[in-house]
């Protein structure tokens, strides 16, 4: 068998996606950078019960949106089909676990 040799295809819009990339970047270590200096950020950082507090309303909030996104998919309408997607949903993340742990 012989080895290919591929050249990368040069292809247009490639510069400037490296560029948006690039910027988005050094727009999160700007956001980044703001927040830390924070006096709020600093302060609930440094109390375990406010974090605490802003990760339990932050889950809430997350699982609230997952309910309500269901209900707008017709399987999921209903008990019934949403007991049965989460035994799928439950079968297959174990069975991934076993397989991980293997």
């Amino acid at each position: 068998m012989t080895e290919e040799h591929h050249l990368p295809i040069d292809l247009p819009g490639t510069e400037a996606l490296g560029e948006a990339r690039a910027l988005s970047e050094e727009t999160a270590a700007r956001l980044v950078r703001l927040f830390e200096s924070s006096r709020p950020v600093r302060t609930i950082r440094g109390s375990q019960v406010a974090s605490g507090f802003v990760g339990a309303v932050g889950l809430a909030l997350f699982v609230l949106g997952i309910e309500r996104a269901s209900e707008d998919i017709p399987v999921l309408d209903n008990a019934w089909g949403s007991i049965i997607v989460g035994l799928i949903l439950l079968a297959t993340a174990g069975a991934l676990l076993r397989r991980l742990s293997e």
